[in-house]
């Protein structure tokens, strides 16, 4: 990439360079491509560190995402609170929005503690990561088992999780569920 650009910056110089109308001229005497290389030039030198880090912020992320499944997979209400924002809305259909941390911990220990979740299936479609801000989009699926018997309830459907870097870790912040008629 940085190649490419560099090549497009600097191939109308080499030919303004060697016409026979400009040849007396020294390089960059053209505002236009003074002014394209003085803008290209830091995004080509700060790609690399940018891309590294938002790499490594996708991952921590991504990982945050498997924790906090892995939280509901066991049943552990204070290992997903952990990974929830204090300002955290989460928006359901058909259920009225939960928004801050009394109305999170409820909602979580009532699930928990209604159903076991034996299968928690996150697929991340769509990560992007922006300082200390990233949206997870993707689809899941989940089965939930009443502990006090009955069917097992089978769920599908999309999300989206808007995650925040809070003193270092990714916490989320909004959270959005939609449901999808269950594969047949």
């Amino acid at each position: 990439m940085k190649r490419v650009m560099l090549e497009w910056i600097l191939s109308p110089l080499q030919r303004t360079a060697m016409s026979p109308v400009c040849r007396h001229l020294p390089l960059m005497t053209k505002p236009s491509h003074f002014v394209a290389l003085l803008v290209a030039l830091p995004v080509v030198c700060c790609t690399g560190r940018s891309a590294t880090r938002t790499a490594a912020d996708s991952g921590a992320v991504l990982a945050a995402s498997q924790q906090y499944v892995q939280a509901w997979i066991r049943g552990d209400t204070a290992a997903a609170l952990g990974l929830v924002s204090n300002d955290i809305r989460i928006l359901i259909s058909g259920v009225p929005d939960v928004a801050g941390p009394e109305a999170t911990r409820k909602l979580f220990a009532d699930e928990m503690a209604t159903y076991d979740v034996p299968l928690l299936k996150l697929n991340h479609e769509d990560l992007i990561v922006s300082g200390d801000h990233a949206i997870d989009i993707g689809t899941y699926e989940e089965i939930q088992a009443p502990k006090k018997g009955g069917a097992p309830v089978q769920g599908r459907g999309r999300f989206m999780t808007i995650w925040r870097r809070e003193g270092g870790d990714w916490r989320i912040t909004r959270y959005m569920l939609n449901d999808l008629p269950v594969a047949k």
